[in-house]
């Protein structure tokens, strides 16, 4: 079916969608603005809690004596505290983003079920019922996926990702109990043909149907996996890899973001206030405090993107990375294939940048270090609830965007030359040659890897006519009015 006859169809008849080989692309507005261009609001809010949320624990004590409210203890350890923030972060961004949508649309933000409309609720409710056992089943191949894939390391316990176990535990516990509400609210008054073929459910069911077909005599209940089944898997996939990771890192940066809060009002002063703080010092607080505010904020975002797909908030995913070198290139950046590119380890960390010797030049670097860094979070920022690798959730134009397709690319990339380079330079005499060489190219390999990212983005992003369009305006992949 051509891409004319697709859009016709679904034009026509929403639920055409369901007996497509693939859901066809919207096409963007010829003017005004499109539903991504305040999607910042919503990481902005997100950003904020984090803040909020850093100085309450430090004010309060939570990471030694659990979270309280109202009488109620709500938490005993810190782990289940650092879990509590995330998720006070992801509400907070779902929250603002779902009232910025029916702000923006209040007319069609409600699509009440028909089968509600029709007066046929033992369908509909039969229906929700589905949905919520085939997502609860779900989850429970996720659990028991990583209970016993070793890299997890569930069986001996490994500390590592011994919260994201946690969270698998609670996450499981709750959809168990307020999956099915969560499921007959959304299908009453969020009905969408098109949400329902691209959800989780849609590919549960299908995949429940293939493995029931192999019984003999049941052949006739195979389905016919097409397009949309595979977007689906390849957005499960994203998100299996990727939570994990943002899990683990944000319980890891937050603590010092915590501790950071206590330092500035504390001993920071103290120092200054007595006439004992060096430069050294401020070279040292200015790397320590401005990375753990810049990635807690980054990561915090980036888990609540991963973690939620809904109609809510219209984040699901539209498409992901179809093609191998595009995983490929995005997994190498990421433990634990990162340890495939050897040359990846051979640069040293950016806080070698401590061994020069001339403390204004260090903090240039920091400085300068700091605004790549932020750069890089302000690109997760604009995403807000739509943030997420090798997937299309919805093209951004705004902030960074709007000068360079490849914000955080650039920027981070930036950050490791800035911090790394001039130390290799300085030091090669005493080093060897040889080894600086070989960390310069561990540099350059890491770039190239940046730079393959970009391009099969770009080429997976294209058959999107937002992005096509997105193109068009914004030039330039990495340096404004350069390239």
């Amino acid at each position: 079916m051509t891409q004319n006859r697709k859009d016709k169809a679904l034009k026509m008849n929403p639920d055409a969608a369901k007996v497509l080989d693939d859901i066809p692309f919207a096409e963007p507005p010829a003017s005004g603005s499109w539903i991504t261009d305040y999607a910042w609001v919503s990481g902005l809010a997100g950003a904020l809690t984090v803040v909020v949320c850093a100085i309450f624990y430090k004010w309060t004590g939570v990471l030694d004596n659990g979270v309280h409210f109202m009488g109620l203890t709500l938490t005993h350890t810190q782990e289940d505290s650092l879990l509590l923030a995330v998720v006070i972060v992801a509400v907070s961004m779902l929250l603002t983003e779902g009232i910025r949508l029916l702000l923006r649309d209040p007319k069609n933000f409600f699509q009440p079920n028909p089968e509600l409309k029709a007066g046929r609720y033992l369908g509909f409710l039969r229906e929700c019922v589905v949905n919520w056992l085939l997502y609860l089943g779900l989850l429970s191949l996720v659990v028991l996926f990583f209970r016993t894939a070793g890299e997890y390391g569930y069986a001996n316990q490994h500390p590592f990702y011994h919260a994201w176990f946690r969270l698998l535990d609670l996450a499981f516990t709750v959809y168990l109990w307020a999956g099915f509400p969560y499921v007959l609210i959304t299908r009453a008054l969020k009905h969408d043909p098109v949400s329902d073929r691209r959800d989780f459910s849609s590919l549960m069911g299908r995949m429940l149907r293939l493995v029931v077909s192999l019984v003999p005599g049941l052949a006739s209940l195979r389905p016919r996996l097409n397009e949309v089944d595979k977007k689906a898997a390849r957005a499960l996939l994203v998100k299996l890899f990727f939570t994990p990771l943002m899990t683990v890192y944000f319980l890891d940066q937050f603590p010092h973001l915590v501790n950071n809060v206590g330092y500035v009002a504390g001993a920071l002063r103290e120092s200054i206030a007595n006439g004992s703080y060096t430069h050294a010092s401020f070279n040292n607080d200015l790397i320590n405090i401005s990375f753990a505010l810049i990635f807690s904020i980054d990561v915090g975002l980036a888990w609540c993107g991963y973690v939620v797909s809904s109609r809510w908030v219209n984040n699901q995913t539209i498409t992901a990375e179809p093609s191998v070198l595009g995983w490929a290139v995005c997994l190498f950046c990421y433990p634990p294939f990162n340890t495939v590119p050897g040359l990846y380890y051979s640069s040293p960390s950016e806080k070698i940048v401590f061994q020069l010797q001339n403390e204004t030049l260090v903090s240039v670097l920091i400085v300068l270090s700091a605004l790549s860094s932020f750069i890089y979070m302000s690109a997760t920022l604009w995403f807000g609830v739509r943030f997420s690798n090798v997937t299309n959730r919805g093209i951004i134009r705004k902030g960074p965007f709007a000068f360079v397709r490849h914000p955080a690319y650039a920027s981070k990339n930036f950050l490791w030359w800035c911090m790394i380079f001039p130390y290799l330079v300085f030091n090669a005499p005493r080093m060897g040659w040889e080894i600086a060489l070989l960390q310069i190219l561990g540099l350059m390999l890491i770039t190239w890897i940046y730079y393959l990212r970009a391009i099969t983005e770009e080429r997976h992003l294209s058959a999107d006519p937002y992005y096509r369009a997105y193109c068009q305006q914004v030039k330039y992949r990495f340096i404004p009015g350069v390239i």
